[in-house]
């Protein structure tokens, strides 16, 4: 397998830009309305001298589509900040070029010092650590200070399971574009009134919220090296909708200042909501406050787009605490208690005599010995208790391993039959879990809800993104699904902030993991995605994708 640091040619102390990517397998865009005026009109300095002067005269002659000269930024460069949702990244200062992957609004990514070539980019186009390009104009600027990359600074937290923070909408709700006034809200919020008044009876029940994902404590690889600590506390309601600690409305918000529209949903520049969101859709949020009198002193959440939502009709959510387990030390079978009332059990004179009961999902190392006892099919755990084999979800050591599984090659084995997930380098697993893959099982995935059978490499990886009901196991929207690693069309392996039923057959055909499972998986698979990349496509410089194989 060719990795990331294989493609970048490396000289003396510069980084050069390796070759070029393959193309993406879908096109991405994102509309975006003017903010501030002019101020992403940025003046690009001229390409440098020495490229203009004829080679006689001690100039350089570069040719066209050669652009491995080019040297890669170092980490303290100056940056470039993407104004959109979607800043394309290209293999080339070429926008018919292989696309890498892109960036998002609230990165930060280092880039040259001035731009490589002005074609069809006026702003310029600058080469970005660690490769590729991006064009300066409606997506990106040069300017750190640009309003939109300043109002909306938060990248997705890549050290937790949970990378934002989550919410699920309780009551269809608008997205506004600015602090709606309190006639406004009325306009656009039916039965409003009522929905307040229960909301200031009921918000401790409503807004009740446990420990979850992100209180787990992990290793430095990201594997959970404990239970939820006992005092860790649910969070606040201003950590819970994204906040930095300030409820006081953010400046650029203020007056009757209007949020740019880069969602993908367009609304004319007086709009004052771009759409409304559905109930049980699942959004992911980097801010909050409370507005003034004139908006009813109600408190707002910031969606990663910009756009506001009223919090009192969301329901904050922390994500599933279950994780799987490293297997690097036991290895296979492994399996994980899975039905109510599963317990374990004493051999005594040939007769099974009943312990105490296992917990829910519990992980259980077995030696691989099954046996028939008194009519009942047991299987034995390397503490030298049994278990009833219809009460677990069982990780089987394969009699015969794969053409594959050789060299250290991370491939991931899924079974439909059992719900589990296993990691591997080479012959060697390394880490298992349960996962929940398509609801309609070993069904035909071209009619039925079942995830499709076979080898596949990943060829999309994305720290977030978005998916409608057609992709998630949803009949409505969730906003920046973690950890997505698309292997075959729109089937992908991902994090599930909105269920906790690993274990069960549930999605429309993805594979669902536990966010801390997610995590680990998408961090541990290749290629890696770059520090302040969105996303990362295969491509020659990355070099293949994880290889993922799904049977029965």
């Amino acid at each position: 397998m060719k990795r990331a640091h294989d493609a970048v040619h490396h000289s003396g102390s510069c980084w050069r830009l390796g070759a070029a990517a393959l193309a993406s397998a879908c096109a991405l865009g994102c509309g975006q309305a003017d903010f501030f005026g002019d101020l992403d009109q940025i003046a690009v300095p001229e390409a440098p001298a020495a490229a203009k002067l004829k080679k006689e005269n001690g100039g350089t002659e570069l040719e066209a589509t050669d652009w491995s000269h080019i040297p890669v930024p170092p980490s303290d460069a100056p940056k470039l900040v993407p104004i959109s949702m979607v800043a394309p990244i290209y293999a080339k200062p070429d926008k018919t070029s292989e696309t890498l992957g892109y960036l998002r609004v609230g990165a930060r990514v280092a880039r040259s010092e001035q731009p490589v070539s002005k074609r069809a980019c006026p702003g310029g186009w600058y080469a970005i650590r660690p490769l590729g390009f991006v064009c300066a104009g409606p997506d990106a600027s040069v300017k750190e200070d640009h309003p939109i990359a300043r109002a909306l600074n938060v990248e997705p937290d890549r050290s937790a399971a949970m990378p934002y923070k989550y919410a699920f909408v309780r009551a269809i709700a608008p997205n506004y574009l600015r602090v709606p006034s309190k006639a406004e809200q009325f306009q656009y919020e039916m039965r409003l009134e009522r929905h307040l008044r229960n909301h200031k009876k009921l918000s401790h029940k409503w807004d009740a919220l446990d420990v979850g994902a992100n209180d787990v404590p992990l290793d430095k690889a990201g594997v959970a090296i404990g239970g939820i600590p006992g005092d860790a506390k649910p969070m606040g309601l201003n950590e819970r909708f994204g906040g930095n600690g300030d409820d006081s409305v953010p400046w650029w918000l203020e007056g009757e200042r209007r949020i740019p529209n880069l969602s993908s949903f367009k609304a004319p520049s007086y709009a004052v909501i771009a759409k409304r969101i559905k109930r049980h859709a699942g959004v992911a949020l980097v801010g909050t406050f409370v507005a003034g009198e004139k908006a009813q002193n109600r408190r707002f959440a910031i969606a990663t787009d910009g756009r506001m939502i009223p919090a009192d009709k969301l329901k904050a959510d922390s994500g599933s605490p279950f994780h799987g387990h490293s297997i690097r030390d036991v290895g296979l079978p492994v399996a994980f208690a899975r039905k109510a009332g599963a317990r374990w059990w004493d051999l005594e004179g040939g007769k099974l005599k009943k312990g105490e009961r296992l917990g829910w999902r519990e992980f259980i190392a077995l030696t691989g010995e099954v046996r028939r006892i008194q009519g009942v099919r047991m299987v034995a755990a390397r503490n030298g208790r049994w278990a009833r084999s219809k009460d677990l979800k069982t990780a089987a050591k394969p009699s015969k391993l794969p053409s594959w599984a050789r060299k250290g090659n991370k491939w991931i084995d899924i079974s439909i039959v059992s719900q589990t997930m296993v990691l591997w380098e080479g012959d060697k697993p390394v880490y298992a879990t349960l996962v929940s893959t398509g609801r309609d099982g070993l069904g035909d995935p071209k009619k039925t809800l079942s995830t499709p059978l076979g080898t596949f490499r990943t060829y999309q990886r994305h720290v977030t993104t978005t998916m409608d009901s057609d992709v998630a196991d949803s009949q409505f929207e969730l906003r920046d699904v973690p950890w997505v690693m698309y292997f075959k069309g729109g089937y992908a392996i991902h994090g599930a902030y909105w269920h906790d039923d690993f274990g069960r057959s549930r999605s429309h055909g993805c594979v669902n993991v536990a966010p801390i499972d997610a995590r680990f998986t998408f961090l541990w698979a290749e290629p890696p995605v770059p520090e302040h990349w969105h996303a990362a496509y295969q491509n020659e410089a990355f070099g293949e994708g994880t290889l993922i194989h799904i049977h029965k």
